[in-house]
């Protein structure tokens, strides 16, 4: 049997950690747990993240890069700003109607731990914020009267629909999420 390299064995680490930190919650699960499910010794995953904390830190990190590559994905495949907005909606849509829809990483690390200090709630913190950056951004390219309040209010639909797909039934409020979105994005944008 051929031995893992280092990358390797942190990709697989990482994988599993992902799934179970999902799943279960950063907090709830041990990284006993996670040796155990990689099957892998405790050398090999601490060689890897040194601690529970830097492994929850490279999960959040994780999810809020993948976050961004699949909204700029389905963003890059409309030609309009306004479009671009409406794409991150749909995607939303799609993802809080699956059975295994367990809200956003982000908010639930940020629920996890609210220390304002802990790298992971940093990570949380600043996704956040490049959201609404990237929101602003596409806004002004829009031609959206208040760049900055479609912004804000879009993050205010993003994130509560996150929330509340998690509790009760995600396909409607996933749906509900990107009616409004499409309200707000034509209001705000009446020359386009």
């Amino acid at each position: 049997m051929a031995r893992k390299s280092g990358e390797e064995n942190r990709r697989n680490v990482l994988e599993v950690a992902t799934r179970l930190f999902y799943e279960r919650g950063i907090r709830a699960v041990g990284m006993d747990t996670v040796v155990k499910e990689c099957g892998v010794g405790n050398a090999t995953i601490y060689r890897q993240f040194p601690t529970k904390d830097a492994l929850a830190t490279a999960y959040v990190q994780g999810r809020a890069d993948a976050w961004f590559e699949r909204m700029e994905q389905a963003a890059g495949e409309s030609p309009s700003p306004e479009g671009k907005l409406v794409a991150v909606f749909e995607v939303l849509a799609g993802d809080t109607a699956g059975a295994s829809y367990r809200g956003c990483p982000m908010l639930n690390t940020n629920t996890e731990f609210p220390e304002g200090n802990h790298p992971a709630h940093l990570v949380s913190v600043e996704h956040k914020q490049q959201v609404r950056d990237w929101f602003r951004s596409l806004a002004e390219q829009a031609g959206a009267r208040d760049p900055e309040e479609l912004a804000d209010e879009l993050l205010l639909v993003l994130n509560g629909a996150y929330a509340t797909a998690a509790v009760l039934d995600g396909a409607t409020y996933g749906s509900r999420a990107l009616r409004l979105a499409r309200f707000l994005i034509e209001d705000a944008c009446p020359d386009s």
